[in-house]
C-alpha cells in the first residue's frame, strides 16, 4: 500500500468538462476493443465479425468532435496574431508529437523483431520516406501504404485541423450559425463521397474509407460549432439521460452492423449531450469518479496496438488453441498491460515532454500573460478548483 500511495493520482484537468473527459476514455476503450475483439472469435469467421463491428472505428470521430470543442473552448479568442498562432501550434506539437515518436520507435522495434522471426507476412513499410512521413504527421495527406502504428493517421488529420483552426475561430466568432452551416455542408459532402464509393446500403456505406483529413473536417467543425452555439446546448432538457441513452445506442449500433453514416449521427448526439450535461450543472458522483481516466486517453490510444500485437497476435497464437481458457487470460493481461503502461506513460513521458516543449521560448505570445487560470491549468494538465459560475457554464 505504501508504494501505491506514492504513485501520482489521476485528476481531471478541469472540473468543467467531466462528461467529455469520460466520453474520451470510453472512446479510447472502444478503439482498444475494436482492434482486439477478433481475438475472441473462431479463426474462420474474423472477416464476418470485422464487417459486423466496423462501426467501432467511429469512436475516432468522437475524438475529433471533442477535440474541436475543447480547442475552441480554450483558444476561441486567443489566436489573434502570428505570435499567438505559433505558440498555439507549439503547444499542439507538444501535446501530440513526443509520445507519437516514442510509440513509433517502439512499433518499429517490435516489427523488426517480427521480421527477423518471419512472424508475419504483412509488415509495415520500412521505407525511410514512409517512416519520415509518419514521424512528421503528414501521412494522412501523403500516405504510405502501411505505416507503423497505424492509428497515427488520426493524429495527422488532427494536426491538419489545428493548422486550420484560426479560420474556424474567425468564422465561429463572427457567426456561430455560419460555422454550423459549414460543418453541416461538409458532413453532407463527405457522406455523399462515402456513398459514391460503395453500394447503397441502408442510408449509407463505409465512412472509414474516406481520406483521413477529409473525414476529420465535419466532426472537428461540429465540435467547434458546439462551443460557439453552447447557449442552445444549455437548453437541452435531461442531458444526462440523453447522454446515457445515446452512448448505449451508439455501442449497440456499432456492434450491430448499423450503417456507419447513421452511427456518425449518433456520435454527434453523444457529443452534444455530453456538452449539454457539462453546461447544466454538477455531474453525478460516478462521472466525477471516472472522469479522471480521460487523462489516459491519448496514451491508451498510442500504446494499445503495440501490446495487442504482442499479447494477442503473437503470444496468443501460441496458446489460444492449446489451452481452453487462454483467450480471456491473455486478453485480460493485455488490457491490464495497456492500462499500466498508459498510466506511467502519461505521467513520465507525455506530461513532462509536453511541459518542456511548452516552455521553449520560440516566441512570446500576446495572450500568455492574460490567459485565464482555468486555461493555463487545462493546457498544463493540472487540476483546478470548482468554478461553479464560470463563463463556460454561463454560456
Amino acid at each position: 500500500m505504501g508504494l501505491f500511495a506514492k504513485l501520482p493520482r489521476l485528476q481531471p484537468a478541469s472540473d468543467e468538462l467531466l462528461h467529455l473527459d469520460l466520453m474520451r476514455f470510453i472512446a479510447s476503450a472502444g478503439i482498444v476493443i475494436h482492434h482486439s475483439h477478433e481475438f475472441f472469435v473462431h479463426a474462420k469467421s474474423p472477416f464476418l465479425v470485422r464487417e459486423q463491428t466496423a462501426g467501432l472505428a467511429l469512436f475516432v470521430d468522437l475524438f475529433f468532435v471533442i477535440s474541436g470543442f475543447i480547442i475552441a473552448y480554450i483558444y476561441h479568442d486567443r489566436v489573434n496574431t502570428a505570435a499567438d498562432y505559433i505558440i498555439f501550434l507549439q503547444r499542439r506539437v507538444g501535446r501530440l508529437v513526443p509520445l507519437h515518436w516514442v510509440t513509433l520507435l517502439a512499433s518499429i522495434a517490435m516489427w523488426s523483431v517480427f521480421a527477423v522471426l518471419h512472424y508475419s507476412a504483412v509488415t509495415p513499410s520500412f521505407e525511410p520516406q514512409c517512416i519520415a512521413e509518419t514521424a512528421f504527421l503528414v501521412h494522412s495527406i501523403l500516405p504510405c501504404e502501411q505505416p507503423f502504428n497505424g492509428v497515427t493517421w488520426s493524429l495527422s488529420a488532427e494536426m491538419a485541423m489545428y493548422i486550420a483552426f484560426p479560420l474556424v475561430a474567425i468564422i465561429g466568432s463572427w457567426s456561430a450559425r455560419l460555422l454550423s452551416g459549414i460543418g453541416f455542408a461538409a458532413l453532407l459532402a463527405m457522406m455523399a463521397a462515402a456513398v459514391s464509393q460503395h453500394e447503397w446500403r441502408f442510408l449509407g456505406s463505409s465512412w472509414i474509407d474516406l481520406s483521413p483529413a477529409l473525414r476529420a473536417i465535419p466532426s472537428f467543425v461540429f465540435g467547434a460549432a458546439l462551443y460557439y452555439n453552447r447557449q442552445i446546448a444549455a437548453r437541452i432538457p435531461g442531458p444526462g439521460f440523453l447522454l446515457a441513452a445515446a452512448i448505449s445506442g451508439l455501442i449497440a449500433a456499432m456492434m450491430g452492423g448499423v450503417s456507419q453514416l447513421l452511427i456518425l449521427l449518433i456520435v454527434y448526439t453523444v457529443a452534444m449531450a455530453a456538452v449539454a450535461a457539462d453546461l447544466q450543472g454538477s455531474p453525478p458522483a460516478l462521472v466525477r469518479r471516472l472522469a479522471p481516466l480521460g487523462q489516459l486517453t491519448y496514451s491508451i490510444y498510442m500504446w494499445h496496438l503495440v501490446f495487442i500485437l504482442i499479447w494477442m497476435y503473437s503470444i496468443g497464437d501460441v496458446f489460444l488453441y492449446t489451452h481452453s481458457f487462454s483467450a480471456p487470460i491473455i486478453a485480460g493481461a493485455c488490457y491490464v498491460n495497456i492500462f499500466i503502461v498508459s498510466y506511467f506513460s502519461f505521467f513520465f513521458i507525455e506530461t513532462p515532454a509536453r511541459r518542456w516543449i511548452d516552455k521553449l521560448n520560440l516566441i512570446k505570445p500576446a495572450f500568455t500573460n492574460a490567459m485565464p487560470l482555468k486555461t493555463r491549468q487545462r493546457e498544463a494538465g493540472e487540476p483546478r478548483c470548482n468554478g461553479a459560475h464560470s463563463e463556460f457554464r454561463k454560456g
